[in-house]
């Protein structure tokens, strides 16, 4: 789900990017979709109660999406587990300390993976987040708006 005021350019990451997330820090642009629709209104909803959000369908094509949800690839990337569960915000901005989550993210965009597809922490389903695409050689997104739905710019938004 796209917050209103940043629905005009659902491919931007920027919203991600201004306070980090579970696999991106704060100036990382990440992609966050979710799999299904309740998946991505629970993670849009979180603890923050509900919120406009305008929901987005993308078509996503790559071979470089490590699925953290299948043990055997955890295993040979090496990452534990619990680190996709971690309490990212509490370590992030109560602790002051860079979460486990966001070392994995630059290890595997050092690997040359351009991200993660993983089991959401708020709902029963999966998330893919992105931290390359639309570039030379990296993942292809589309955001899927055959009756141009979205807007066009953030005139609508001036708060």
């Amino acid at each position: 789900m796209l917050a209103p005021k940043l629905a005009h350019d659902p491919l931007s990451g920027a919203g991600a990017a201004a306070r980090g997330g579970r696999f991106n820090p704060p100036g990382l642009s990440a992609l966050y979709m979710s799999e299904d629709f309740a998946t991505a209104v629970a993670e849009y909803e979180q603890d923050l109660g509900i919120r406009p959000g305008t929901l987005c369908a993308y078509e996503v094509t790559s071979e470089r999406i490590a699925d953290l949800g299948d043990i055997p690839t955890l295993e040979a990337l090496g990452v534990d587990a619990a680190i996709l569960k971690n309490p990212w915000k509490q370590i992030a901005f109560v602790e002051r300390r860079a979460p486990p989550s966001w070392a994995l993210a630059k290890r595997l965009l050092a690997q040359d993976i351009d991200g993660v597809r993983v089991p959401s922490v708020q709902a029963s389903g999966f998330n893919l987040v992105l931290w390359r695409w639309n570039i030379e050689g990296a993942t292809k997104v589309a955001a899927l708006d055959p009756l141009r739905d979205l807007p066009a710019d953030q005139s609508s938004w001036t708060r």
